[in-house]
């Protein structure tokens, strides 16, 4: 069996109002991003944004043949 990398996706969570934070979507990410990509990257868009950075969700679709 081989396993086939489709697509990674990244939601980065964002915001001070823990009930509403903003949701950032990052769709069509690199197959296995590391730890420090990810939290460089949320630091980038905390300080684009003003908003502080909270977590980074990893999903990541393969296919199975």
């Amino acid at each position: 069996m081989q396993t086939n990398w489709k697509k990674t996706t990244i939601t980065f969570i964002l915001g001070a109002d823990v009930d509403r934070p903003v949701k950032i979507v990052l769709q069509n990410a690199v197959a296995t991003p590391e730890a420090k990509q990810i939290e460089a990257f949320g630091g980038y868009l905390a300080g684009l944004t003003g908003l502080p950075f909270h977590a980074a969700t990893v999903a990541t679709q393969t296919a199975v043949a």
